[in-house]
């Protein structure tokens, strides 16, 4: 991430072992665990990764655009190549599944636009089983605000609707507690490997736009590190309340 860009489950994160994948992408390492059933949409992943060639955790820095695609337009939110530097396809197939959940919760790109100073923070949460979860901490002017929505979908099949929105300003204490822990990600975290693929977890996207620099990083449930504290911390600052059995 641009440098202020520096619970437990019973059933996510299954695992499977994959080719070697020799990009600077990856993905940190988590415990397998067992789930009841495999989610259609992890699964259709899981195949097309074996077929097309390792996955990766995007750690790329594509340039921020200052003019925007159509909302419609298969880049509009993830540069092409952003997701997945090595693999088109795959790339294609993580911007189109990533962008229409934030569509369906109407949230802008943070890759384009344009963007005199401040900062902007998104983190993008698709379990499986549970809800989808957005939350965007964002710096314009002198105030911070937070907005985060919840749909009544999956991570693992369609959407749905909006049925939680919360949006509000941040303290200085809660800009100062958020940006340290933001911090914490180290590059070196962000780029650590993983020659995995997941089905029935969960996805966590954090993107971040400063100074003119957007990076995106995604990985597939991260076990116990400061990336996923991060993923925590914009929960927490949303007020979500989160049962131990669905925080994965």
């Amino acid at each position: 991430m641009p440098r202020a860009l520096k619970t437990k489950d019973r059933r996510p994160g299954r695992t499977v072992d994959g080719p070697k994948d020799t990009s600077n992408a990856g993905r940190i390492d988590v415990s397998a665990r067992r789930c009841p059933s495999r989610s259609l949409i992890g699964t259709i992943l899981l195949l097309l990764a074996a077929v097309l060639g390792g996955g990766s955790c995007a750690t790329k820095k594509p340039l921020f655009r200052a003019e925007c695609p159509s909302l419609d337009a298969g880049d509009y939110y993830f540069p092409e190549g952003a997701l997945d530097p090595t693999r088109a396809r795959i790339d294609k197939l993580l911007r189109d599944r990533y962008s229409s959940y934030l569509r369906a919760m109407m949230e802008p790109s943070l890759s384009c636009g344009t963007r005199v100073d401040g900062y902007a923070y998104r983190f993008l949460w698709l379990r499986s089983f549970h809800h989808p979860i957005v939350v965007r901490i964002e710096k314009a002017g002198p105030a911070v605000t937070l907005n985060a929505v919840e749909l009544e979908g999956t991570g693992g099949d369609k959407p749905g609707q909006i049925i939680r929105r919360v949006q509000r300003l941040l303290s200085p204490a809660e800009q100062d507690k958020f940006l340290a822990k933001l911090n914490e990600v180290s590059a070196e975290e962000m780029q650590k490997n993983l020659i995995r693929f997941g089905v029935d977890g969960a996805q966590w996207v954090v993107e971040g736009v400063k100074n003119g620099q957007y990076q995106v990083v995604d990985k597939w449930t991260p076990g116990r590190g400061a990336y996923r504290d991060c993923g925590v911390a914009f929960l927490s600052l949303a007020g979500f309340s989160i049962p131990a059995e669905e925080m994965y």
